[in-house]
């Protein structure tokens, strides 16, 4: 009686079919590998770029509300500076006009409270200016401070604030404040009589910095207000973001746009540590027009 006959693989079908085996098992864990690390990576990028989108809208923001001329200056981690720009050789690609020397700092003001009722009559000598800093009865929620801006729309003229006389107060809205004018305020205004009414309207200066890799913001840029900030964005790669635009290489003219040039990084959003490259900010705030005359010893 035969014996069945019987059919398996030799020794080297089967270090073939294995070899065969590894090489795609090896191509589909390579694949799998990348793939998992570009989505990785995708999150981690997209991350970065709505957390600096979304730090940057306050900066923005602000920039586009300033109620007056941009002025550079310098922090060294003890002292800001105000720097004097100058026109260099770079040319801005897009408004090909002419980069100035940059900054890690930015000042300008902002629109702080207003109109608020002149309460009190004027002589064209008068210094104090009373107003009523409630709004409709309620609380003031401006109180004016020293080195604040009072803009008189009706006389078209705008004053420093040199003292506050006056603090107002729920209980007491009314306010006197000193402008830094010493010849007065050059009008005669009558409040009393029904029907008259001037208005006031406050600004207060504001600021961002760069420093130590962090992008603050300082919401009273005044006196010793200036050194309290809060922190808007980290991981700050361009430590001198800020710079003036001028028309040509040699020219310098007032009231110029603000050139805005800020890189951040976010190096370790996973746990894998994914490197992101950075994300940029490239923008240009227009020149502002101011329209009310500013004085010669306080110009911005």
């Amino acid at each position: 009686m035969k014996r069945p006959l019987c059919h398996a693989f030799t020794v080297m079908e089967l270090i073939v079919a294995m070899g065969v085996f590894a090489a795609i098992s090896l191509a589909l864990l390579s694949f799998s590998q990348t793939a998992v690390r570009m989505i990785s990576r995708n999150f981690a990028t997209n991350h970065s770029h709505e957390a600096v989108r979304i730090s940057k809208l306050k900066l923005l923001d602000d920039l586009h509300d300033a109620a007056s001329p941009f002025r550079l200056f310098t922090f060294n981690g003890t002292t800001y500076a105000d720097d004097t720009p100058t026109a260099t050789a770079n040319q801005e690609p897009l408004s090909q006009k002419f980069v100035s020397t940059r900054a890690n700092g930015v000042r300008f003001r902002q629109f702080a409270g207003g109109p608020y009722k002149l309460s009190a009559n004027t002589t064209a000598a008068s210094t104090s200016l009373t107003f009523n800093f409630s709004v409709t009865g309620a609380a003031p929620f401006y109180v004016p401070q020293v080195g604040d801006k009072v803009v008189m729309p009706l006389v078209a003229r705008e004053y420093a604030i040199s003292a506050v006389t006056t603090t107002p107060s729920p209980g007491s809205p009314n306010g006197t404040v000193t402008i830094n004018d010493p010849t007065g305020i050059g009008f005669t205004i009558n409040t009393t009589t029904a029907g008259n009414t001037t208005t006031g309207y406050f600004y207060r200066e504001i600021a961002y910095s760069v420093f130590e890799g962090t992008l603050r913001r300082h919401a009273n840029f005044t006196g010793t207000n200036r050194s309290q900030f809060t922190v808007v964005r980290n991981k700050i790669t361009s430590p001198r973001p800020f710079a003036l635009l001028f028309p040509t290489a040699s020219a310098s003219v007032d009231n110029l746009a603000l050139r805005v040039s800020l890189e951040a990084h976010d190096p370790d959003y996973t746990n894998r540590r994914f490197v992101n490259g950075t994300v940029t900010l490239q923008t240009i705030i227009p020149p502002l027009g101011i329209p009310t005359p500013v004085a010669a010893t306080d110009s911005y």
